[in-house]
């Protein structure tokens, strides 16, 4: 009853924005593919594995049968898994209208919680990610009150490059601790330089500490967000150097 629309039209025989495809160094996901359709993707675990990470957690399996990456975006609740973890990889979403197509960087598309930048008559097509490149490794860490279908309490993603064993990239993302994802640059400035060596990565999960500006509710207080966020930036960094140390395998 939140919403009370006059029509309702169906997309789900758009057979188009049920595809995956990897060209030209990107990952291209349809909107209407359910969250147990990229579960099950045999090129999602080569190509992005640390989605699973992020999927894994999301609902349960009955929710994952019907639940679309298009709807779960576009609906943009604060404590969403999938867009920390899209924004730290860089993604994009392209976005259809009556008058123009235009693609936006993925932190662009929210703009507070449950509200984005669609327009008037647009839709949601596809999310473009980057394609996995050598010495890249990527996490997405959550918490929540219950081991399943949990609402997060605070989530982390990470995504780094090594060059030689150095950090040459680095990009940390916040979910559930605030209106809309956010990145931590600050966080991104320690780790990068460095060899990721355990100090450095503490100092990175005190830095992102300080870029989340969480509520206090009934799932948590600020306080314990905040203490939250400082331990799984050490979980994610730390599986993200394992993956990219693997080579840009998992």
């Amino acid at each position: 009853g939140a919403q009370r629309p006059p029509h309702l039209v169906s997309l789900s025989g758009l057979e188009e924005l049920k595809t995956i495809v990897l060209e030209e160094g990107t990952l291209r996901l349809g909107a209407l593919l359910t969250l147990r359709r990229l579960e099950a993707s045999d090129e999602i675990r080569a190509g992005r594995p640390e989605l699973m990470d992020a999927i894994g957690v999301f609902g349960t399996p009955q929710v994952r049968n019907r639940a679309t990456l298009g709807g779960n975006l576009c609906t943009a609740a604060s404590c969403g898994d999938l867009p920390p973890l899209l924004v730290a990889l860089g993604a994009r979403v392209v976005l259809v209208g009556p008058e123009s197509t235009r693609e936006l960087p993925m932190e662009e598309l929210f703009l507070d919680h449950r509200k984005t930048a669609l327009r008037p008559g647009e839709i949601l097509r596809e999310v473009k990610i980057p394609a996995r490149g050598p010495g890249e490794g990527a996490s997405y860490q959550a918490f929540g009150r219950r081991a399943a279908n949990f609402i997060t309490v605070a989530g982390v993603a990470a995504w780094l490059r090594l060059e030689d064993g150095v950090c040459s990239e680095a990009r940390v993302a916040l979910g559930a601790v605030s209106p809309t994802p956010v990145r931590a640059p600050e966080a991104d400035d320690v780790l990068m330089g460095s060899r990721l060596e355990d100090e450095v990565v503490r100092r990175a999960a005190r830095a992102a500490r300080e870029a989340a500006v969480p509520i206090s509710d009934v799932r948590g207080s600020a306080e314990h967000r905040r203490e939250l966020v400082e331990a799984l930036s050490v979980r994610a960094v730390e599986a993200a150097r394992e993956r990219a140390g693997e080579g840009g395998t998992s």
